[in-house]
């Protein structure tokens, strides 16, 4: 995946990717067929409201719509994308988060699970909590940025192993630190 682009430490592994979950993804290419399907349906209401003709109006008509389902593609193709390089990579010593905004803005940050304070997670609805996917936001002892996955599948999951990740370097930092070993 994108992990090969992730600078690692030297005993840093990759615990897990996480990506929206795929109910969203669904719903949003959803909407963006449906907009590239609604003028036939439209056309066929006008057509028997007001009968024209087969004539040089139904190639420009379908000239137009050639040029709409080429915006809906293009369309599906950026939700796609988004969805794709839109990404939280936590390791064994990090957690690194890349907002994909748009097709040419992308925002990339990281913070040492020794400075994790806290994990909030947020589930809103009924299909959320079927689908098990919600937000998870971890806060760090700085304010800098905020950590925000938006639509992910089994948020509890990825907390728990976010926290056991945290547990497992801050205990090997405090040992590290009480043996008079630098980290």
């Amino acid at each position: 995946m994108l992990t090969e682009k992730i600078q690692l430490e030297a005993d840093e592994e990759v615990l897990i990717q996480v990506r929206k979950h795929w109910f969203i993804i669904s719903i949003e290419m959803l909407a963006v067929v449906s907009v590239g399907i609604l003028p036939i349906p439209l056309y066929l209401i006008v057509t028997n409201l007001f009968p024209v003709p087969f004539d040089i109006k139904a190639g420009i008509l379908m000239s137009l719509y050639s040029g709409w389902l080429l915006c809906v593609w293009m369309a599906l193709f950026s939700v796609w994308t988004n969805y794709y390089l839109d990404v939280w990579t936590i390791t064994n010593k990090r957690l690194i988060s890349v907002d994909q905004q748009g097709l040419f803005n992308r925002t990339t940050g990281s913070f040492r699970l020794e400075r994790l304070q806290d994990i909030n997670i947020t589930i809103r609805g009924i299909i959320a909590t079927f689908l098990d996917y919600g937000d998870l936001q971890a806060e760090t002892a700085s304010n800098d940025r905020e950590f925000v996955a938006r639509n992910i599948p089994h948020p509890q999951e990825l907390k728990a192993l976010i926290l056991r990740a945290s547990d497992h370097v801050t205990y090997n930092a405090d040992k590290n630190m009480s043996q008079g070993i630098e980290v």
